[in-house]
């Protein structure tokens, strides 16, 4: 089946806050079509009548007094062989609704003749989720919500692959490094919106690289219609320095030093080392020359002490960095 390019503009919530209406101008239902974006809960009721353009040809697929017809779009992700999950919930008449959801004539929305069944027809009268066949992608759906008498209130949210977008992948990078980001689902010429911005670049329509300077959860947002839809992704960044745990200052020539690989990269990092009592027996700014367990002069009691490392990154805030490192003589 070929993937369809709907001519609605379905123009839905961003942020939970609706940012454009339209009306399909054909009968009350249709006029009071509610807009829906993907992952947002959205209260409405079964306020319009079954007027449907030929609402006769649903006989035998949904049948209903009062209906809510709720459109809304795919995103550009491939949802395999998984269904649009429909959460219907907090109803507040206490009694029987209906849902089903159709793929409806793009150039004739309204047209009932037109729809094509992709769900199951649910009939409850409590919380449920009703799943849909596997959706094309960057297509118009219609819901139809309906119920014996009027104003039956309750919430709908829409969830699965076929309303989301895809960062992929977690990845795990040295310090320094930087890591490639495939943003999957939304239309890229709508742009995309990355926290923190500063350090995320796109260098391709969906291809992202990302420089954290330390371990960041990237968030994106990326747009299809008038939807937003987000995503996060993991960037592991492995430790800028490696501190080692032990040294043996015993003038062998082997160990006799606190060598901390990585170090002098930062110009302005200071070292701080302490005693079991919190006097400072060691300081340095930028490590020039590895501590080689003396204070004064003299050297330090074998044992176990502890430091506190700040880098000083100017272009990131990097937490200090603490353990502790044994003197063995």
């Amino acid at each position: 089946m070929s993937i369809l390019r709907p001519l609605i503009l379905v123009l839905c919530t961003l942020g939970g806050t609706l940012v454009g209406t339209m009306s399909w101008g054909q009968g009350t239902a249709c006029d009071n079509t509610l807009d829906l974006c993907g992952q947002v809960d959205t209260t409405f009721a079964t306020a319009s009548p079954l007027d449907l353009v030929n609402a006769t040809a649903l006989d035998g697929v949904f049948a209903a007094n009062r209906i809510q017809v709720v459109a809304f779009h795919t995103t550009f992700l491939n949802p395999g062989d998984q269904g649009l999950q429909v959460l219907l919930s907090k109803l507040d008449c206490g009694i029987e609704f209906q849902a089903r959801v159709f793929l409806p004539n793009p150039f004739e929305p309204c047209d009932a003749a037109a729809y094509v069944p992709v769900s199951e027809w649910m009939v409850s009268n409590s919380d449920t989720v009703l799943t849909t066949d596997p959706l094309y992608i960057n297509t118009d759906y219609v819901l139809l919500v309906g119920t014996a008498s009027n104003n039956c209130q309750m919430q709908v949210r829409l969830e699965g692959p076929n309303v989301s977008i895809d960062a992929c992948c977690t990845a795990t990078i040295d310090y320094g490094e930087t890591a490639d980001v495939e943003v999957l689902g939304s239309d890229p010429a709508l742009g995309f919106v990355w926290t923190p911005e500063d350090q995320a670049e796109m260098v391709d329509n969906q291809l992202a690289t990302l420089s954290p300077y330390e371990t960041t959860t990237f968030e994106v947002t990326g747009f299809v219609e008038g939807c937003a839809y987000n995503d996060a992704v993991l960037v592991a960044v492995g430790s800028p320095i490696e501190v080692p745990n032990a040294f043996s200052p015993n003038a062998d020539t082997f160990n006799d030093t606190w060598d901390i690989f990585g170090l002098a990269q930062f110009d302005f990092s200071t070292i701080e080392v302490f005693d079991r009592w919190g006097q400072s027996v060691f300081r340095s700014v930028s490590y020039p020359n590895p501590w080689g367990g003396k204070f004064r002069g003299t050297d330090v009691p074998a044992g176990t002490y502890y430091y506190v490392i700040q880098l000083n990154e100017p272009n990131a805030n990097l937490a200090p960095i603490t353990g502790h490192v044994a003197v063995i003589r």
